[in-house]
């Protein structure tokens, strides 16, 4: 039976799969050769990655979403990397427990809708900004209607079933017109 195909039953079953691992890892390093280096590498990344939970956590050229970005790496980082990984493998054998009849593991995701509203009610807001510009004792009669009838078209946009955005473009006139030199408001 091909070794990737063999169940893990036992403590021995473990080593007997590992270690080979750890002295190929341990002879790439001391052959200095990056190619046999990144092809070690390649192969233990695609052996133990997939079983092995946060296997190229702290490892040069390692993505979490990606993998290994084997493009951008070289010789000193497969070199740090090839001693982590027969570090990892070697507490792999020592310390973790031997799984039974071990599976490959199946994610579960649940998806929950959470929604959430947040309405503002600003009638209040609306009530005191007219009450605001009638005592304003820099606006003539004509302004302070002009800015009653802005603050009415305000309300009448917040209270419009329409998206943000286009609510938006029906606001931008009129703060350009109650911010505009002359009006005594900005």
């Amino acid at each position: 039976m091909n070794e990737i195909m063999h169940p893990i039953e036992n403590t021995h079953d473990l080593v007997h799969i590992v270690k080979p691992d750890i002295e190929a890892i341990a002879k790439a390093i001391k052959s200095d050769d990056e190619e046999k280096m990144k092809s070690i590498h390649i192969k233990i990344d695609g052996k133990y990655s997939t079983y092995i939970p946060g296997f190229g956590k702290s490892m040069y050229g390692y993505s979490y979403a990606d993998g290994f970005a084997y493009n951008y790496m070289g010789k000193e980082s497969y070199l740090n990397n090839l001693r982590i990984m027969k570090g990892r493998l070697e507490g792999y054998l020592c310390s973790f427990p031997t799984p039974q009849n071990s599976k490959i593991s199946q994610d579960i995701s649940v998806n929950v809708p959470v929604s959430n509203s947040n309405d503002i009610n600003i009638n209040l807001s609306f009530k005191d900004a007219r009450k605001q510009i009638e005592e304003m004792p820099g606006l003539n009669e004509t302004e302070t209607e002009e800015l009653k009838a802005k603050i009415d078209e305000l309300e009448q946009i917040n209270n419009e079933k329409i998206s943000k955005k286009k609510k938006w473009e029906k606001v931008k006139p009129i703060i350009s017109f109650v911010c505009a030199p002359g009006m005594g408001i900005s």
